[in-house]
């Protein structure tokens, strides 16, 4: 083995090691990466709990509201009626 075939292989071996090291660093980035959204899809999930709960007891009083109404007028209308 010739010192330009040595000095080629430690080159390789070289590139192979950065590479190596590069593939490291993204690993460990997904592996951040994906407690971050596991985090966030946990936030998610419950922020759409939370909606879907104001949702149903916004409806909920709407349609009180719209019954209220509704009696109201109807009452009125009786009213009116035997008034005259």
């Amino acid at each position: 083995m010739t010192d330009e075939d040595f000095r080629r292989l430690e080159s390789k071996v070289d590139k192979l090691t950065d590479a190596v090291t590069r593939l490291i660093l993204i690993e460990e980035r997904q592996s951040s990466q994906g407690e971050r959204i596991g985090k966030l899809e946990t936030s998610h999930a419950s922020l759409a709990t939370a909606q879907n709960k104001t949702e149903r007891t916004l409806h909920m009083w709407i349609n009180r509201g719209v019954g209220v109404w509704v009696a109201v007028g109807i009452a009125a209308a009786v009213i009116q009626f035997l008034a005259r």
